[in-house]
Parts: C-alpha cells; sequence; structure tokens
C-alpha cells in the first residue's frame, strides 16, 4: 500500500514538473507562462540553450506582450481597473526580465518597456481613477483615497500625494460626521452599546485630526449605560437564583452570573461588591470528593476532570465519597482426558495382478490400523470482580464482572498409528499475567465509563 502511494506521489509530482509555458499560456494564464518559460531558460542555463529554446521563449514573450497590449488597445479609457491591470502584468513581466542572462533575447520587449515608466503609467491610471469618482460620502471618499495611496505607491503622479492627503481628510471628516449622527439615532432609540460603538468609530476615525466634536464623552456616556443595564441584568439573575438555592451547582451558576456582572462594568468599577460575590459563590459551589487512594486513584483524578471539582483528603470533608474495590481469583484445572478407540482403513499399496480373462490390472493393498487417541484439555480462568459505591450527595453503587480465560488440548495418539497422525496441541494457553491484562484493560473502560455518568450528574448537583 505505501509503494502505491508513493508511485501515486512520484507521479503526481511528474505531471506538475512537465508543465509548459504553452500549457499555461493555452489556459489564459500569461504571467504563469512567462514564469515558466523564464524557469525552463534559467534551468537550462546559458550554455545549453539552443536555438529552438530561444524561438520558444521569444514567443511566448512576444505572444503574452501582445495579448496585454491589445488589452490595452480594446479598453475603455474610463476603464481604469483594466488598464491598471494590463500595465500592472506588464511591470511584473518586466521585473521578471530584466537583468538575467537571457534578458537580450527579449530585446524587443525590455527596449520597448522602462520600470519607471510602467510605475508611471500605473500611477496615471489611479490618478484618473480617483478624480473619476464623485465622492459624497465616507465610503466613497475612502475609496477614492484609496487610489491615489496605491498611485502613490508606484510614481508620484502630478499632485497624487495631495490629492491622497486631501482626500483623505475628507473622508476623516465625513466618517467622524456620519459615525456620530449614527450614534444619536442609536441613542434616541436605547440602543446603547450600538450608540457606544458608533461614537467610538467617530473618535477612532477623527483621531489624526483631533478630537471630534464630544464624540469621546458620549461614548463614555453610553458604554457607561449599555454595561450598567447588562450588569444590573446579570446582577438581578443571580438575586433571583440565591433566594431558592441549596445546592452547588446552583451557586456555581450564581457565580458566573455576578462574575458576568463584574466583568461588563469593570472599566467604571466594581458594580455592587460583584467580583466578590462572584468569588463567594464560586467558592461555595466547588464540590469537595474523597476517593481512598487505590490503584484506581489517578484514573479517577484523571476522567474527574472539571474546575467545579476538588479533591480532599479527609473523608469528613468530602461532599461525595467515591470507593472503587475489586477483588480476583485464578484458576487452573484440566477436563478428564478422553480415550477413543479408533480405526482406519489406508492404502498402503497398488499392484499388478492378471484378471480372470488374463489382462493385468491394478490392485489395491489396504491395511486397518488399530490405535487409541487420547485427548486432555487444559484451562485456565482469571475473574475480576470490580465494585463501586457512592454516598455523600449522590448515592450510587454498581458492580460489574469480567472472566477472561485460555485452554489448550493435547492430542496423543498410542497403538497402530498411522504416520499422518502425530501428537499435538491446539489451542493458546495464556499466562496468568496476560489473562489478568486482559481483564484490567477491560475494567477500566468499564471505570472510565461510569465515572463519565458520575460527572454528569455531579455537574447538577
Amino acid at each position: 500500500m505505501k509503494a502505491l502511494f508513493l508511485m501515486l506521489f512520484i507521479l503526481l509530482l511528474t505531471a506538475c514538473a512537465s508543465r509548459t509555458a504553452e500549457d499555461a499560456y493555452k489556459e489564459g494564464k500569461y504571467l504563469e507562462s512567462i514564469e515558466l518559460a523564464a524557469s525552463y531558460v534559467e534551468d537550462k542555463g546559458e550554455t545549453k540553450l539552443d536555438a529552438d529554446d530561444l524561438a520558444s521563449f521569444q514567443k511566448i514573450v512576444s505572444n503574452v506582450m501582445a495579448h496585454y497590449e491589445n488589452q490595452l488597445l480594446t479598453a475603455e479609457r474610463t476603464d481604469y481597473a483594466s488598464r491598471i491591470s494590463s500595465y500592472e502584468a506588464l511591470l511584473q513581466m518586466k521585473n521578471r526580465l530584466s537583468n538575467r542572462f537571457y534578458s537580450q533575447q527579449v530585446y524587443f520587449f525590455n527596449n520597448k518597456y522602462e520600470i519607471k515608466q510602467l510605475r508611471q503609467l500605473i500611477a496615471e491610471e489611479y490618478y484618473l481613477y480617483g478624480n473619476s469618482i464623485n465622492a459624497t460620502d465616507a465610503d466613497s471618499y475612502y475609496l477614492k483615497a484609496n487610489l491615489y495611496r496605491q498611485g502613490m505607491e508606484q510614481y508620484k503622479y502630478k499632485d497624487i500625494e495631495a490629492l491622497y492627503n486631501k482626500t483623505y481628510t475628507k473622508y476623516m471628516q465625513v466618517a467622524a460626521k456620519e459615525y456620530y449622527e449614527q450614534g444619536q439615532q442609536l441613542a434616541k432609540a436605547q440602543l446603547y452599546k450600538e450608540a457606544a460603538e458608533a461614537f467610538s468609530q467617530a473618535v477612532q476615525v477623527y483621531k489624526p485630526l483631533g478630537k471630534y466634536k464630544d464624540s469621546e464623552q458620549l461614548f463614555v456616556v453610553y458604554d457607561k449605560k449599555y454595561r450598567l443595564n447588562e450588569a444590573q441584568n446579570f446582577y438581578q439573575q443571580a438575586e433571583e437564583i440565591k433566594k431558592l438555592a441549596t445546592t452547588h451547582f446552583e451557586y456555581r451558576q450564581m457565580a458566573e452570573l455576578y462574575n458576568d456582572a463584574a466583568t461588563i462594568y469593570q472599566p467604571y468599577g466594581d458594580y455592587k461588591g460583584s467580583a466578590a460575590l462572584a468569588r463567594q459563590y464560586q467558592q461555595k459551589g466547588i464540590l469537595k470528593i474523597y476517593y481512598p487512594p487505590t490503584q484506581y486513584s489517578q484514573l479517577i483524578k484523571n476522567r474527574l476532570n472539571a474546575d467545579y471539582i476538588q479533591f480532599v483528603s479527609n473523608q469528613a470533608m468530602a461532599d461525595i465519597v467515591i470507593d472503587i474495590t475489586s477483588s480476583d481469583k485464578y484458576n487452573e484445572y484440566s477436563e478428564k482426558p478422553i480415550m477413543r478407540a479408533m480405526s482406519e482403513n489406508i492404502l498402503e499399496n497398488t499392484i499388478k495382478v492378471p484378471n480372470a480373462e488374463g489382462v493385468v490390472e491394478n490392485k489395491d493393498i489396504y491395511k486397518t490400523y488399530y490405535y487409541n487417541q487420547e485427548t486432555t484439555t487444559f484451562v485456565n480462568v482469571f475473574e475480576l470482580n470490580t465494585r463501586i459505591d457512592v454516598t455523600g450527595l449522590y448515592t450510587y453503587s454498581d458492580k460489574d464482572y469480567i472472566k477472561k480465560s485460555s485452554n489448550i488440548t493435547k492430542y496423543v495418539y498410542s497403538g497402530d498409528v498411522p504416520k499422518k497422525y502425530n501428537n499435538h496441541t491446539v489451542g493458546s494457553y495464556l499466562s496468568k499475567s496476560k489473562l489478568a491484562s486482559k481483564a484490567e484493560d477491560e475494567q477500566k473502560n468499564y471505570i472510565r465509563t461510569q465515572l463519565a455518568n458520575l460527572q454528569m450528574i455531579f455537574n447538577r448537583l
């Protein structure tokens, strides 16, 4: 199977490696075809390139160049995105094909385009694209500014930097105004969380220019109102549970709600001592468990691993006591031997004798064997009893019985025994330790299942 996977992997690598520039070009992946063509030339090396290699390379470059030039010729003058894409593709080609040992082989492309020239053409398209947008809101101002920024990254074309700064400043002003007005509307609708977020956005977007009106103060006002409402809600839920709470589970619910109240109101202080109440009821919600030290101690600790469970070393301190006990028994015995008297006619020889007409025929000579077969079966058995007792806040008991055995049967022949029969044994006789190991593995699965079920119950106590 491993050999099959290795073969498939090698075939896949071979298929990938055999992909050519022509394949990519036919699929319309023009820049990939340039990369594959250039890589092929570089891998083969300057001294090993022949005329056919160079002709194929030049053809790919020429065809891809013609493709993007045709895209520019046929694109509408206002189709800035398409024109930018074509110029950027030509720039990528220029970067890939310049300053290489084969650059002169594609002089028709390299002599026609310069990197600075292409970057300037790209910047010009971004410049015109930005100028074409009639910005009226934050989104359109952001789009316009972003176009100037992308053009500026290519080339400082005309006053593109000044236009970017002016447009981005206008974006910040308009965006802050929109967020501020949105916050006012949300506040009127008593959507305090959303209002606070809107005023926060106004603060952040206007930050490079300073402070926008009273947006910082309004953020605090409505953020505090939102958090106060949430804290009151969490606190009241905890107080309602508190009226009838008697179980560790209910104390943990209260602790979680008090903690939620404390956490959400934390930027403005401690809400009605909710942080201390959370700690108090979290402690009351802890379920204390004791188990006598046995070989099952680690299994109990691993399976009952929860933040609300605390293991204690003194039974008097425990809410729950888990006692797992076991006993085992091992026995070996042999069953009463069984003796069988057996007989069997077996072909011993074939001789040639004449029949009544004098014709020679084959005659089989048989021999009857009389022998005894004695079978004795040896058995060993390992029995494992397990008992789980739970007392305290929850009472439960269960027990399990596991039996593992093995056997072997010996066959012994005596008397006139045919050659094909030999003394032998059938079966597999396991040692006591192996039978015990099998039983203990099964026992562990039983205990794990029991403890998992108990944990679900303990969670609700």
